[in-house]
């Protein structure tokens, strides 16, 4: 990734951070407010097409998590394909670090979850919910930090992320699917046969592939296999450059940049951190599942991502990102701990939107990724 390409992209996260911040409060504020019931409504409003006698109806929460968020997964596949084959990640030693930390980013919190509640098998199913790292809000916290932390570090934040929602992909695609179809099955193989003619024969037409991953996204969606899971696999057959050495790739994700950063996101944001506080007790936040998401996050988090970087540093199957040193590193390892709207995502396919824990689950991934987000900032302001 370019400086300047960087640049561009540390301020357009950032300042989606802010505005996924502001969602998050209005929400907040909303819920518990006498219009709370005016926010369920808008939630719950049923929306879809109809053509003939085939339709497809379903909640406008429904249509966030499952349609818009694919979007999003849309704009990261793009972002991974792009570093592979012309970026960072074109070289194994770029790749290791956050390769590694990310890894123990995801295994450590689940251990924790697991050890919390290892005995009650409906709660281990959000196993993954502090497995997550909310990106933007952590580029946010390193952008009130100035020139403190060396920009080596924010594109190590960054790759993490990138293979932090891989392996979320890969466990909402393994741990949360559904009741199989044999016939969606064969209808979105056919959608990525259609996919690969397209990339081989150097389409240069953005609209073959957005009808064809339209299809796909359909096709997974009733197949029982989260629909997400079609918005990375049409990306990987995006073209980087065309016969005609067109740049399609980055056409198309300098396009979705704005419609990620400053709406979907938001509006996933909104929807879904929504907590009814006046239903929460004090009790509740000691309950297992709210220790486990809390730890998994704030400890969890912080400590498997620090602790596979290290070990892969002093293995020396890499190097310590330029200019920076272990204390920052470390701090920055904190920041993984803000969960925060993918927490949400997986939390919601976990439990199924269910409010069975009086939305103590949402609550202490909100207050978690607030802890990790005040601490690592204090932290990296005055550690040198």
């Amino acid at each position: 990734m370019k400086l300047k390409q960087f640049q561009n992209f540390l301020s357009l996260e950032i300042l989606g951070g802010l505005l996924l911040l502001l969602a998050t409060i209005f929400a907040l504020l909303l819920k518990n407010s006498p219009y709370g019931q005016h926010y369920m409504d808008f939630l719950s409003v049923e929306m879809g097409v109809k053509v003939g006698t085939w339709e497809l109806f379903k909640p406008s929460l429904l249509w966030i998590n499952d349609g818009l968020i694919a979007i999003f997964f849309f704009a990261i596949g793009l972002e991974l394909k792009k570093e592979f084959v012309q970026g960072e990640f074109k070289t194994l030693s770029n790749i290791t670090l956050p390769l590694m930390a990310a890894i123990g980013g995801i295994v450590v919190p689940a251990l924790i979850f697991c050890a919390i509640n290892f005995n009650d098998a409906y709660v281990l199913k959000g196993w993954a919910i502090p497995t997550a790292t909310d990106t933007a809000f952590a580029l946010v916290i390193l952008a009130m930090l100035k020139q403190r932390i060396p920009s080596s570090l924010k594109i190590f934040l960054v790759s993490l992320a990138i293979f932090d929602d891989v392996g979320a992909i890969l466990i909402i695609a393994i741990f949360y699917t559904g009741e199989l179809s044999t016939l969606a099955f064969f209808v979105a193989f056919c959608c990525i046969v259609g996919l690969f003619l397209l990339n081989r024969l150097g389409n240069e037409r953005k609209s073959f592939y957005y009808i064809l991953g339209a299809l796909l996204w359909l096709s997974v969606l009733k197949s029982g296999v989260h629909a997400t899971l079609a918005g990375i696999i049409t990306a990987l057959f995006i073209p980087v450059n065309t016969k005609n050495n067109h740049g399609l790739l980055e056409e198309i994700e300098h396009g979705l940049k704005f419609w990620i950063a400053f709406i979907i996101l938001p509006l996933f944001a909104f929807a879904n951190a929504g907590v009814d506080l006046s239903k929460i007790e004090a009790h509740m936040l000691f309950s297992g599942v709210s220790v486990g998401i809390f730890l998994g996050l704030f400890v969890g988090k912080q400590l498997g991502v620090f602790g596979f970087a290290y070990m892969a540093i002093k293995l020396k199957l890499a190097k310590l990102p330029k200019d920076a040193n272990f204390k920052q590193l470390y701090g920055v390892c904190i920041l993984t701990g803000i969960g925060f709207t993918m927490s949400f995502f997986i939390d919601a396919l976990a439990y199924e939107v269910s409010d069975i824990f009086n939305f103590v689950d949402n609550f202490a991934i909100l207050l978690a990724s607030l802890a990790s987000g005040v601490f690592g900032y204090f932290y990296l302001r005055f550690v040198k």
